[in-house]
């Protein structure tokens, strides 16, 4: 908490013209009333210069709740009062962390509780929240301006749009007026509850089809070999394992035969990432664009997959070429497919002229630049016609596709409508073409989209 500031926020010259001004009407019309109300301004003044005061006494705790539901009272601020029976006063304690964990695109609804803990009336107190930089308030406000009794509470909520990163609050700003409004105390004071939201989501189940390569793994495939699942018996051949002989057929007719089971292969994925320049706007002006959403959902696609032990790589389609990290499981594939993701999803920052714009990038390279037998990843918002002529494509050639689309427009702007419907359309066609399409609509969590686009649930 800092040092508290006094100010006198009105000059006390007018109370003295007052003064002056209706003693001397009196005087003229002699009039003991208008005399006696002469020394009232004076009263006024030597209340504001001589009266004690009382440095207001106050507590603050910050709430901060990811994905709730976002109705906000009007103006931000829940009314000041006993009525809505608020907790014991006990219940304001810090956490043990402090510390938020979110999407990116997730609502954060933000309550800041302020609390008169002084034994006198704060009659106009005046408290601003510290927002983190680098996150816009979507609804609400983080002001509010209220009178509070001894132990009364007044909530501030609002909410934020998640981004990519780590956001510390700052302190709460505090100024409390006097009875008379002439003197103002200001400071910032300390907040316990939670004070940092970080933006790093994880997935914790994988799941990666049917696609396979000739090393070990843990896929199923339709072939004979090593693995735990019994796949079929076949005639004995030289060179067969003792322990892979089926005995018990030997013990009862004196032929040998050979036990397979199902073979296990890994998988070599592919997380191709669409960050041309149509990439680069999100759904509202203070919403995270598409290009960072798709970049952070394919970090951490990499992160699970090579966790989970399948080569994995990432392909990048941005400034008119095509930048990839081929697959692997190594320290250094992993570092270099991180830093690709991390300078795509930073380029949305760099300013480019309309003529930079450009809409020929080279979606017909992208097959030539991926393994033959890879799954495919593509992350892209489909608001033109590119993902969809590049998942036929690779669809032509054989690939599996699984779709993750943020939906980055707004259907509730007429004149975004259009944009919205044709998206629609876009990711319906990616469906007939046999891809495994995930449509991320806003108010979704990267958590459960990851866990319906990587793990066992439903494909949309």
């Amino acid at each position: 908490m800092t040092d508290r500031t006094v100010e006198r926020l009105e000059d006390t010259a007018w109370a003295i013209t007052a003064s002056l001004a209706l003693a001397g009407a009196g005087i003229v019309l002699g009039s003991q009333l208008l005399v006696a109300a002469a020394t009232m301004p004076l009263w006024y003044v030597a209340a504001s210069v001589f009266g004690g005061r009382q440095s207001a006494m106050i507590r603050v705790h910050r709430e901060v709740v990811v994905d709730e539901d976002r109705a906000v009272t009007d103006g931000g601020a829940v009314a000041a009062g006993n009525d809505t029976e608020p907790p014991d006063t006990t219940d304001i304690t810090a956490d043990e962390s402090g510390i938020v964990t979110a999407d990116p695109g997730d609502a954060l609804t933000v309550r800041t509780t302020i609390q008169n803990d002084g034994a006198e009336t704060v009659v106009d107190l005046r408290a601003i929240d510290g927002v983190p930089d680098g996150l816009a308030v979507e609804d609400g406000s983080p002001r509010t301006c209220v009178t509070l009794e001894p132990l009364d509470r007044t909530t501030i909520e609002y909410t934020l749009v998640c981004r990519r990163g780590k956001f510390a609050f700052d302190d709460v700003t505090v100024r409390a007026r006097d009875l008379t409004g002439t003197v103002a105390e200001t400071w910032t004071t300390g907040v316990t509850g939670e004070d940092v939201i970080r933006c790093s989501p994880v997935v914790e189940d994988v799941s990666v089809g049917e696609g396979t390569n000739d090393y070990a793994g843990d896929v199923p495939t339709d072939e004979g070999g090593t693995g735990v699942e019994f796949y079929s018996v076949r005639d004995y051949e030289p060179g067969d394992p003792v322990g892979s002989i089926d005995w018990r057929r030997y013990a009862a007719s004196r032929e040998l035969a050979t036990v397979e089971f199902r073979a296990e292969r890994s998988t070599r994925i592919v997380c191709l990432v669409d960050a041309r320049p149509s990439q680069f706007t999100g759904a509202t002006a203070t919403a995270p664009p598409a290009i960072e959403l798709s970049a952070t959902a394919a970090r951490r696609t990499l992160e699970a997959l090579i966790a989970a032990g399948h080569p994995t790589g990432v392909t990048a389609i941005h400034d008119g070429h095509v930048d990839a990290v081929s697959p692997g499981t190594d320290p250094v594939t992993r570092q270099e497919a991180a830093s690709l993701l991390t300078d795509i999803a930073s380029s949305v920052s760099t300013p480019r002229s309309r003529g930079d714009l450009r809409s020929d990038e080279p979606i017909e390279d992208v097959p030539q630049r991926l393994p033959g037998e890879a799954q495919i990843y593509l992350f892209s918002s489909f608001v033109d016609d590119e993902p969809l002529e590049l998942t036929k494509r690779l669809r032509s050639r054989g690939y599996t596709v699984r779709v993750v689309s943020p939906d980055v427009t707004d259907s509730d702007d007429v004149p975004t409508r259009l944009r919205a419907m044709e998206r629609r359309t876009r990711l319906a066609r990616a469906r007939a073409t046999g891809a495994r399409v995930v449509d991320w609509e806003r108010e979704r969590s990267l958590g459960l989209l990851l866990r319906d686009a990587l793990g066992e649930g439903r494909y949309r």
